[in-house]
């Protein structure tokens, strides 16, 4: 069987081509891709490389789709199962691993990176991962698209544990893109107080308010520090969370939490930007800073529960949809930061 699919051939380079669909073996499955949205980290290694990442190679790790094909001696799925997927192929056995810290794992690969991803017709699910991955059932009704965000919902409730997030609090989220605004929504589901985003673009900052947030500050026109300290009687916010990949900003995350805060680090700093920490404020304030990078199968389980009750509304999150032929302007499109999420529908059937 032929398919159609996206391979980055080189560096900003995307070559959209026909090739032989891959045949699962006895233990693995075929997955026709219904979604697979871009993630910040494709655009990454789109505009610059990964080192894990030989070309050329069919990027995309936020998936969801239909299992089209199980192999022999799978027990758990069957042709027509509706999935979607988290995005590491943990090995199974190191110190993370067995803690079920699979995103962790010292020899594992992950989706899109050593192994072709989701910007196709189909994609192979090897033996790795259907035994050791996340792969969870989508409830009836709800789209692909939105199954699509589990990967990255995952990481954004992984996120919200690390900083105890809870009722009654004010937080502070840097940043109004897709990640952000699901902490925005998120944090209200769950109950915060006040959700205040910080963010330039206008745009953007009405998305933030769309999502629940109480408050949204300009920055280049704002006193950020001076207007969080008004919110808070002088005091400081409960929480700050960093969606926005610059240095001044985790700095000044640091003054305008309150002693005995939380911060969480979200976005990583381009290649030669990391600027320095005040830790005096670590320090003599006693917070509690940490980061963040992808989700245990725990977590996914969590987010796909989530999309499921259709506890948020994560439908309009997704504010641009493409077919495969047209991923490139998918990537033009979510580098332009025009919108929220940009998702590609290789059947159309998003």
């Amino acid at each position: 069987m032929m398919m159609n699919a996206v391979y980055l051939t080189d560096k900003e380079t995307l070559a959209y081509r026909q090739t032989e669909a891959p045949r699962p073996g006895p233990h693995e499955l075929l997955l026709k891709v219904g979604a697979v949205g871009i993630c910040g980290s494709d655009l990454r290694i789109f505009k610059n490389g990964d080192k894990r990442v030989q070309f050329p190679r069919i990027t995309g790790h936020e998936i969801a789709g239909e299992i089209a094909a199980a192999g022999s001696e799978t027990t758990l799925w069957k042709k027509g199962d509706i999935v979607t997927l988290g995005a590491h192929i943990p090995c199974g056995t190191c110190r993370y691993c067995l803690q079920d810290l699979g995103h962790h794992c010292r020899y594992g690969e992950s989706i899109g990176y050593q192994t072709d991803g989701g910007f196709a017709e189909y994609m192979l699910l090897p033996r790795a991962f259907v035994e050791r991955g996340s792969i969870q059932r989508v409830a009836a009704g709800v789209s692909f698209s939105e199954a699509s965000l589990s990967e990255p919902f995952a990481c954004v409730l992984s996120g919200l544990k690390k900083v105890n997030a809870a009722a009654g609090q004010t937080v502070v989220v840097y940043g109004a893109g897709a990640i952000g605004c699901m902490y925005i929504a998120a944090l209200k589901k769950i109950g915060a107080e006040k959700v205040i985003a910080v963010q330039r673009s206008a745009p953007r900052r009405q998305f933030a308010l769309d999502f629940g947030a109480d408050l949204c500050l300009d920055p280049a026109s704002e006193n950020v520090e001076q207007r969080i300290m008004e919110e808070t009687n002088g005091y400081g916010c409960d929480t700050v969370i960093v969606t926005a990949p610059s240095s001044a900003v985790q700095q000044e995350a640091l003054t305008i939490v309150k002693t005995l805060g939380n911060v969480l680090f979200f976005a990583g700093l381009p290649k030669g930007t990391a600027g320095e920490l005040n830790t005096n404020l670590i320090l003599y304030k006693e917070l509690n800073v940490c980061g963040t990078h992808g989700a245990s199968r725990a977590c996914h389980f969590e987010a796909v529960q989530w999309i499921n009750e259709r506890r948020l509304p994560f439908a309009q999150l997704i504010t641009h949809t493409f077919p495969l032929s047209e991923t490139e302007s998918g990537f033009q499109a979510a580098l332009g930061k025009d919108g929220l999420k940009c998702v590609i529908t290789p059947h159309g059937e998003g």
